[in-house]
């Protein structure tokens, strides 16, 4: 098949990650996967995808105490399902590709284009919207992770042919696109995602001397920046950078602080400042109360938020998912299933650990050391893999593609020295 039906392929794949739609992503994945099928998986996509299968067998358990409807169930089969579709439509596509640098090429691209559209909008319009970054964010996109791991890749990787176009003038636009674009969606979880990332990648989490002395050295630095934000008062028209520092300010208690439901249901003034921690307080408190420690409630279930809502257009009261990852693998696993999902973290990380010696196979480990952090961070505010618009599956499966063209290449090259 021709290099470029594997290359519109793996940017259609791109592009249904980017549109943040479940059921298009889920499709366009399966259809990926039917066109560049091949028979062989490598070992390290085959183990993180048999942890995930898991998860989803664990789910799929609730069907023998069916109390929820018929579209919750599936519905939920979907979400815990697409991470492997789409894990694999990436894998088949990239391991096709003759190039190894068409897989990092194709994402940096895609995130060049996302970048120039969202700059020259906020050009075109930044006089209309208010100067708040609620008002920035909610007009013109709270969040691009194509955009995230572009820059990442653009970041970490020197070897870039993209890099080496003659049109470095161009490039250099696009970059500055990239980066001003990034910091125009104020995204907390994308600058610390970034941030680990980097880090991991140039080896600075790995725990080791060096690694726990840069550790220790981050954690200072986080230290003293939470003393800073923790005192930060803002004027009373804080404008765009005082409303961001507002919203670094609330972090904390936002996803984590502990949560008085009663009291939050009698007063919901201050409910929305801390929504991601009051689905969470709910999860864990629904689940304690019907003793589903072990299993979760299962494919279908919901959490009452004890009033009704309005999410996409429609008035609910029991929600389907929750926007803290941990929280959410909980309410349809249980502990097991956490520690499932624990262990497929654990597993991208402790391939700092390879004792490979190849350039080229360290730093594909590296990258999938960073994809741990990715899944750490998003798991904890956005639902981890299973958010429809969460890149990490697609960089997983391209990864493990990339290390086995590797392989293979080497392997048929052995062969050939000694025919």
């Amino acid at each position: 098949m021709s290099q470029n039906i594997y290359k519109i392929l793996f940017v259609l794949l791109i592009i249904s990650l980017w549109s943040t739609s479940l059921e298009f992503s889920f499709l366009v994945s399966l259809f990926v996967i039917l066109v560049g099928f091949k028979n062989k998986l490598s070992k390290g996509a085959f183990t993180y995808i048999s942890l995930i299968l898991i998860l989803f067998i664990i789910g799929c358990l609730s069907i023998f105490t069916y109390r929820e409807g018929v579209y919750g169930f599936v519905k939920d089969v979907v979400y815990f399902i697409r991470p492997i579709t789409v894990l694999l439509a990436s894998y088949f596509t990239v391991i096709n590709f003759k190039s190894k640098s068409t897989f990092f090429d194709l994402i940096v691209l895609a995130g060049f284009a996302f970048a120039f559209i969202h700059v020259f909008h906020i050009g075109i319009k930044i006089f209309d919207v208010s100067a708040n970054v609620s008002s920035i964010r909610n007009y013109f996109g709270r969040s691009n992770h194509v955009e995230l791991v572009a820059l990442f890749i653009v970041i970490c990787i020197k070897d870039l042919s993209i890099k080496k176009t003659r049109f470095k003038i161009i490039y250099q636009f696009f970059v500055v696109c990239l980066v001003l674009s990034f910091i125009m969606y104020f995204s907390r979880t994308m600058i610390i995602v970034l941030v680990l990332m980097f880090l991991a990648y140039k080896g600075y989490l790995k725990i080791n001397t060096k690694g726990l002395i840069y550790l220790t050295g981050l954690f200072l630095l986080a230290v003293t920046f939470i003393f800073f934000i923790s005192r930060y008062e803002p004027p009373k028209n804080p404008g765009v950078l005082g409303s961001f520092l507002m919203k670094l300010q609330n972090s904390y208690t936002e996803a984590f602080k502990p949560i008085e439901i009663d009291n939050t249901l009698m007063d919901r003034r201050t409910l929305w400042e801390h929504w991601r921690a009051y689905e969470a307080n709910l999860v864990y408190s629904e689940v304690r109360e019907e003793r589903s420690w072990i299993f979760g409630k299962g494919f279908g279930s919901t959490v009452d938020v004890g009033f009704e809502i309005r999410l996409q257009g429609e008035w609910i009261q029991k929600l389907p998912i929750v926007h803290n990852g941990i929280a959410y693998v909980y309410l349809k696993t249980g502990i097991l299933g956490l520690v499932v999902y624990g262990f497929s973290i654990l597993f991208l990380y402790l391939y700092y650990y390879s004792k490979e010696k190849n350039v080229e196979i360290k730093s594909y480990n590296r990258m999938l050391a960073s994809y741990s952090f990715y899944l750490l961070i998003s798991s904890l505010v956005i639902t981890g893999i299973f958010k429809p618009y969460d890149m990490a599956t697609l960089l997983i499966g391209g990864t493990f593609a990339l290390k086995q063209n590797y392989y293979f290449e080497n392997w048929n090259s052995r062969n050939q020295r000694y025919t």
